[in-house]
């Protein structure tokens, strides 16, 4: 699979064939809500791809047990994959450079080849057929197929995934469903093809299980012996102030109920200025002022699952006109926080740089 990963993402050439200025785009659909440059397809030249590039595309399309109907064409600088009818011809369309970032988003190749089989499925469904583009159903039927492919080539679900993790947002868009749908899309794609064909190992076949089913066994004369115990290795962490001053000055200290660790300034005993607070694995939980062991004034809080916030705090509350919220996708909401909650118009800054305004009441986006 590896070679046809790197091939996939690295190995598509062009020709040297101009494309005419007449040329009519009929669909274009993207795999993100980032609108499409078509000015940028008509500038583009032919096409050509090295044989392991048409082999990665050949495992995608075989799996769905059709022919291939497109042809593959990159365009640099449009930051996007998507699928396009040109004057009747199929193509999937990709910038090199955006399916470079995509697996180091994702921390894997299978980032990129989720994109393409998403984009695939939009030709092998018929999407193409209609003018038009992107609209939620179309796009969580070509995600559908994606996790489809995905599990057939031998990507984990989370890996299938990873690309929606990466790129989208929780927000419907309009034309591109909310990442929540777009996830259970390919959970339902992979899920139907997990059914359909068991991993190897899953299952025996009756002759395979013949040949490793054991003789049965000789009476035997069975001998008792005294249970031994395995005494369980207990690991003691240092809790309480382990390093430096922890009454005035600069200390590390470990919580002894929760065993979170502050590294930071303290005044009388208590955490006040600057200082680092991590949770019990090690990852860090919150950065900036402290004020009476509270987060007080300007910090950054680090939430489990990737998004931060950056803003100020009161007694250990969110509070701020102007606060910024880091989705861990790499979108931008910069919104006022209330007592710890959202209120108000926000302003969105999705990852590719298009902007929106979004309205929160009591946390919750109306």
């Amino acid at each position: 699979m590896a070679f046809l990963q790197r091939g996939l993402v690295f190995g598509l050439l062009l020709s040297v064939s101009t494309v005419s200025a007449q040329d009519q785009i009929t669909f274009a659909c993207s795999y993100t809500s980032e609108k499409i440059n078509e000015k940028s397809i008509c500038d583009m030249l032919g096409y050509r791809t090295r044989p392991e590039a048409q082999k990665a595309v050949e495992s995608i399309v075989s799996r769905s047990g059709l022919k291939q109907n497109f042809y593959v064409m990159e365009c640099p600088n449009i930051d996007n994959c998507f699928a396009a009818t040109r004057n009747g011809e199929r193509l999937i369309v990709y910038d090199g450079s955006f399916m470079r970032r995509v697996n180091n988003l994702a921390q894997s190749d299978w980032g990129a080849m989720s994109v393409l089989a998403h984009e695939i499925g939009h030709h092998l469904q018929g999407h193409t057929l209609k003018p038009g583009g992107s609209d939620p159903s179309r796009e969580l039927e070509a995600d559908e197929f994606s996790g489809f492919v995905m599990y057939q080539m031998g990507a984990s679900l989370e890996e299938a995934q990873s690309a929606i993790w990466k790129l989208t947002t929780d927000y419907d868009t309009g034309s591109h469903p909310p990442r929540r749908k777009r996830l259970a899309a390919i959970k339902t794609g992979y899920d139907k093809a997990e059914a359909l064909y068991p991993r190897i190992g899953n299952t025996l076949d009756k002759s395979t299980e013949a040949r490793n089913t054991p003789e049965p066994e000789k009476p035997r004369v069975e001998v008792t012996r005294p249970v031994v115990k395995e005494i369980p290795t207990v690991t003691k962490v240092r809790t309480g102030c382990i390093e430096g001053n922890c009454s005035n000055g600069f200390g590390v200290a470990v919580n002894r109920k929760t065993l979170e660790k502050y590294a930071g300034n303290w005044r009388n005993g208590r955490r006040a200025g600057y200082g680092i607070e991590f949770y019990k694995d090690g990852r860090k939980k919150y950065e900036g002022d402290f004020s009476g062991s509270d987060y007080h004034g300007y910090g950054t809080y680090f939430f489990t699952n990737g998004d931060k916030y950056v803003g100020k705090f009161k007694n250990n509350v969110m509070n701020d006109d102007k606060a910024v919220y880091y989705y861990r996708n790499g979108d931008r909401l910069i919104v006022k926080y209330e007592n710890g909650k959202k209120e108000g118009r926000a302003r969105i800054i999705y990852y590719g740089g298009t902007q929106g305004t979004l309205f929160f009441e009591n946390d919750r986006e109306i």
